[in-house]
């Protein structure tokens, strides 16, 4: 019986809505009101949340900062995880091997699961095939956590 009332007045109020004549007459009618403030409240609760979510999207990817300082390959074999994931590799134009954390990096690999084939050792020869481009020289200077102490 509820809901028959509902439908009912819920039809009383579009026919009076059709009725009106102006748009001024519409902006001012109640129910418009509400629905333009429902629509207003709903607008601005998405929007208090789509920050954070912006903020994770435009992170990912992206290393955490930290400095730079000596790593020997017993600690660097300790991240091999897909939650934590080291590799060394001697860059073109340094003479020293280099250690990377590349975690944040993982899911955004072209190659896959070909980046934990040297997880948490030395992957120069891998790295500097034909499969990346030069531009993979810069962008994996973001992720550069230090250098390798050890030979």
């Amino acid at each position: 019986m509820a809901l028959e009332q509902l439908l009912q007045q819920a039809r009383q109020q579009l026919e009076r809505l059709q009725q009106l004549g102006s748009p001024q007459e519409v902006l001012h009618d109640p129910l418009v009101r509400g629905v333009i403030a429902a629509v207003l409240c709903l607008l601005f609760l998405l929007l208090l949340l789509q920050p954070s979510g912006t903020k994770e999207k435009q992170s990912k990817g992206k290393p955490k900062p930290r400095e730079l300082r000596g790593y020997t390959r017993a600690e660097v074999a300790q991240h091999k995880a897909e939650d934590d994931l080291w590799l060394i590799i001697k860059n073109k134009g340094s003479d020293r091997l280099k250690v990377y954390d590349v975690t944040a990096y993982i899911e955004h690999h072209p190659g896959g699961d070909a980046i934990f084939w040297h997880a948490g050792d030395d992957c120069t020869e891998g790295f500097h095939g034909i499969q990346h481009p030069p531009t993979v020289y810069d962008l994996v200077e973001e992720y550069c956590i230090g250098w390798l102490e050890d030979p």
